[in-house]
């Protein structure tokens, strides 16, 4: 992986499941103590279209997410997802054709709240409604994205751009509770990569953003190095 997982140790401990089109695969969480997991997905090298949910009941479903990946090697899909509640089950439904498998894992994770290494950085505050760029050297090998919100429904868009409009990665959330943030980490190989965030609900909802390197130039990255926005 370009950018490397951001609990690569953990996912080599891990099975991987090896999910077909049009499949739905589940991982019961289990033990009531763990308060998150990570979601990893892969392919070798072709398209993936997932839809990925947190189930704390069969009726109760506080978190839905949607990927599209142009490229799953290049590209995986790097998502810590919050479990604060049981009993919890992460569904991962493969919802391309049957010509697009991935590859799937679900890692227990020690790792404390995303929130609490970014806190002391300033987030952009999101209205609803609005689209915040930002745009990264080359020298950005991957991207880390947190967003929170102090509300419910949390209901976003993240683009990862290469060029003049070539999109290579979409993360969609909808989140029906503030305890269920998004925090993923985004490849961002070559040159002229861009972050769109869009927050796609009513200006009653504003979201806070953080948009930061996650590993330049072949070493984790604790700041910023924005390109603009």
């Amino acid at each position: 992986m370009m950018g490397g997982s951001p609990l690569a140790a953990s996912l080599d401990k891990s099975k991987s499941v090896l999910v077909q089109g049009n499949t739905l695969k589940t991982w019961d969480v289990g033990e009531e103590t763990v308060e998150r997991v990570q979601l990893q997905i892969t392919s070798g090298g072709r398209p993936v279209h997932s839809r990925v949910e947190l189930w704390y009941t069969p009726a109760y479903v506080p978190s839905k997410i949607s990927v599209y990946t142009e490229d799953g090697k290049y590209r995986p899909v790097d998502i810590i997802i919050e479990t604060p509640k049981s009993p919890k089950t992460v569904a991962v439904y493969n919802t391309g054709s049957l010509d697009f498998p991935f590859t799937a894992t679900v890692a227990h994770t020690g790792m404390d709240k995303a929130y609490y290494s970014l806190k002391d950085i300033t987030p952009e505050h999101v209205q609803g409604g609005r689209i915040t760029s930002y745009t990264f050297g080359p020298e950005v090998e991957a991207v880390q994205i947190l967003l929170t919100s102090k509300v419910n429904n949390l209901k976003a868009k993240i683009e990862l751009t290469q060029g003049p409009n070539q999109v290579k990665q979409i993360v969609e959330i909808y989140s029906s509770t503030y305890k269920n943030p998004l925090y993923l980490v985004m490849q961002t190989p070559g040159a002229n990569n861009a972050i769109r965030v869009i927050n796609e609900h009513t200006v009653e909802f504003p979201f806070d953003a953080w948009v930061l390197p996650y590993k330049t130039a072949g070493t984790d990255a604790s700041a910023p190095v924005m390109g603009g926005f």
